[in-house]
Formats: structure tokens, sequence, C-alpha cells
């Protein structure tokens, strides 16, 4: 029997946990989930789950089967929340989705993975001010996710199940946690998102330069859409800022989110200048549905980018500062795929795991 911590409070996390204590009931005597942010907390920008959009819509390219078996389950499991868990957060949408006629269909579009596809009418992309022979307009039907109430909902299942859930001080260093908990965990599972670089910072130097913030900016408006919207390259028309998208996603409780940006190695927890008014300009261009629009919060998250995408595998450190090693597997670097990749990541983590506690 085997005493599992995982480090993390995001989604990652928490997903992870409780994949990890549906699996090994006979092998964990003890899993808890320390983290210095939970569910609830909104004073840490670099804390992303909080912050997120948050939907699916696979960034996975069709040369990246494992990146695309991660996003395949989690869109499975979304969908069937949908219909059987009303207090997950997680509600269904059409997606009506516009890219460049030079661009790759997304897999999922092409290999007919998703619901309900349809292509859109030359007369709906010149409705929405886009030049049908630039654009292609499809539609299916994904999901939203409410963070909040979906990140409480893990918690909920997490606590009926054991899992102790615990509050720390931020850490400078992954060997810290053998100080705060009083003890070395037979196996970590490092879920720390930004943080990680920092983290391996001794034991694992070369990850410090791997992992980057990558900022996004939101607009919370209480005007309600009855579906989801997105524009990987804006119109130069637009006069769209550098990194700029259109992502339009109504939550399961009223109101939608509108975004955004894509912009690396920004730390900063400021407020793009002109950033907000622009994606105000460009939903009023391409969503003529909102005839007015009453924006109630805006805010800037950083998520966790990492050189060469997600980490996920299982390290065994020799400890500097204590005896002996300590066992890790890693799923942090997720980028801006958090929620969407979140329950193939984990179901990852449990596949390296049962080589570690069976």
């Amino acid at each position: 029997m085997s005493k599992v911590v995982v480090l993390g409070g995001g989604v990652s996390g928490l997903t992870t946990a409780l994949t990890l204590v549906n699996k090994f009931k006979n092998e964990i005597n003890e899993l808890t989930v320390v983290s210095s942010e939970f569910p609830g907390d909104y004073h840490a920008h670099d804390y992303t789950s909080p912050w997120a959009g948050a939907n699916w819509a696979s960034f996975a390219k069709g040369n990246e089967p494992e990146q695309i078996k991660r996003d395949s389950l989690t869109y499975k499991k979304f969908m069937e929340l949908a219909d059987t868990e009303p207090s997950s957060g997680i509600k269904k949408f059409p997606l009506k989705y516009f890219i460049r006629k030079n661009d790759m269909i997304p897999w999922y579009i092409e290999g007919k993975f998703v619901r309900d596809i349809e292509y859109l009418s030359d007369d709906e992309l010149i409705t929405r001010n886009l030049n049908p022979e630039e654009y292609i307009g499809i539609q299916f039907t994904t999901v939203t996710v409410t963070p909040i109430i979906y990140n409480n909902y893990l918690i909920g299942l997490l606590k009926k199940s054991g899992v102790i859930i615990k509050r720390i001080p931020r850490i400078n260093d992954i060997e810290d946690i053998i100080d705060v908990l009083g003890y070395k965990p037979d196996l970590l599972i490092n879920c720390s998102g930004l943080n990680a670089g920092r983290l391996l910072e001794n034991l694992d130097p070369e990850e410090l330069s791997k992992v980057y913030p990558i900022k996004g900016q939101i607009l919370q408006v209480y005007q309600d859409l009855p579906f989801q919207m997105m524009i990987d390259k804006l119109p130069l028309s637009d006069h769209a800022l550098p990194d700029q998208f259109l992502n339009v996603f109504p939550r399961g409780e009223g109101g939608c989110i509108m975004g955004g940006i894509f912009r690396g190695n920004d730390w900063s927890d400021q407020l793009i200048e002109g950033l907000s008014e622009s994606i105000i300009n460009v939903v009023k261009s391409h969503i003529p549905e909102f005839t007015s629009l009453s924006v109630y919060n805006t805010y800037t998250a950083l998520r966790p980018g990492r050189k060469g995408g997600v980490r996920l595998e299982d390290s065994n450190y020799d400890l500097l500062r204590h005896d002996g090693s300590l066992r890790v597997i890693h799923n942090y670097g997720i980028g801006g795929a958090g929620y969407q990749s979140s329950i193939g990541s984990a179901e990852e983590v449990s596949s390296l795991a049962a080589k570690i506690l069976k």
C-alpha cells in the first residue's frame, strides 16, 4: 500500500487525483492533493484553471496521435457528463468555427470524430463579415465548461472517495514537499503547471528554460448566445493585435466569455493596452446577434506553456537534501488545452503509475 501525493490544485491535478483513486483502490493507502491554490481562489494569475474559457476544440495536429488520444478521451467523457451530470458545470453547445481555406482541416472534422458536423453556407460567412473565398465555416457539437463549477464538482468527488485535500504554502523546490508533508511520498504526481520549471531547477535544471507563460485576456458579458464561435486567424480588416483571435463561449449558467490572445513569455498580470476594445470590436463585426454588450469582468491569466509540449513521463530523482530518491510522474505544460486534454492526460498518468504501484 502506497502514499501518493498530487502536487497541484488545478484541473490537471484534480482530474489526475480522481483517476488514480478510482483505478488504484487496493494499491493506494492514502492519496493527498496539495496546493497553495484551490477552486474558489482568484488571487494568483498563474493558477490558470479558474480563468479558463473553457471549451473543447482540440489543438492537436494530425501528426500528434498521443495528443489526439488524450483529447478524444476527454471529449467523450465531457459529452457524457453534459448528459448525465448537470452539477458538473458542463453544457453542450454548437460551435461555429471559421478557418482560413489554406489551413489544415482539424483532425476531428477530417475524421468525423465529433458530433453533428456541418459546413456553413457562404451566406452565413458573408453575414459574419468573412469572405467565402478566404474562409470556410464548420459547425459541430461540443461543450462549454464553467471552471469554478466543474473544479468544485471534482473536489466533491475526491472528498467522497476519501482523498485528502490540503492547502500548503508555495514551495520553491520539489524537495520541499517532503518538509511540508513530514514524510516522503511513495509517488509524487507533479501537476504544478507554470511553476514546474522553478520547482525542478535543482533536480531537473533543463526544465527551467522549457516552461513559459502564455498570456490570455478575457471579457465576461451578461448577454447570452446559443452557440460558441471561434476564428483563429482574423481578417486584416479587423485591425487586430498581434496574436489576437476570436473566442466566444456561452456558459451554462448564462452570459458569455470573450477573448482573446495567445501571447508567449509575458508574465505580467496587467491588461494589454487596447485589447479589450479590440475584442469588443471584433465580436461586433462577426456576431451580429449581439445588439449590445454589457461587460462585467475583464481579466488576464497565464497558460502553462512548455517547449516541446506537455510533459507526461516519470522520473526517479536522487535527492540533494534528503536521503534516497523521489519517484515523480509529471503532468504539466499543456498550454491552453488544460480542460480539453485533462481526462486523457490523467489516464496517461495512471498508465505510468500502474508500472510503479502494481
